[in-house]
């Protein structure tokens, strides 16, 4: 599996790592991401980190993520955050999930400093 998703109920905060994420990853990501939505409680925050990852996401794969965006939009979400100090995942997040959905950070401290002050 080249993902984790982890929520924690105590900061309602969802914790993704993905390295190298495949169409074949894609299913499970979406049904786990799905029962987490299940879980959280409004103004709830999210950080995916990418820093392991050697490459962005094909065309392909980022069409089947797209929706994971409206599903934490429509659950409450208050903050998301990504993790990368590649300026071409910074730019293809911002194309996937639009400027308004989240912001990317070099370190996984800073994203989270950020995410706090919006619960």
């Amino acid at each position: 599996m080249s993902y984790t998703i982890k929520y924690n109920q105590n900061e309602n905060h969802i914790d993704v790592v993905s390295i190298d994420f495949s169409a074949e990853d894609v299913p499970g990501y979406l049904k786990d991401f799905e029962n987490i939505m299940k879980l959280v409680k409004p103004k709830f925050t999210g950080t995916t980190d990418v820093t392991e990852s050697k490459s962005v996401l094909t065309p392909e794969v980022a069409a089947m993520l797209a929706p994971t965006g409206a599903m934490a939009s429509e659950a409450g979400q208050a903050g998301w955050a990504y993790v990368t100090k590649n300026p071409i995942w910074k730019m293809q997040l911002k194309r996937i999930f639009g400027r308004d959905f989240a912001d990317a950070y070099d370190t996984y401290e800073e994203a989270r400093t950020v995410l706090k002050k919006l619960q």
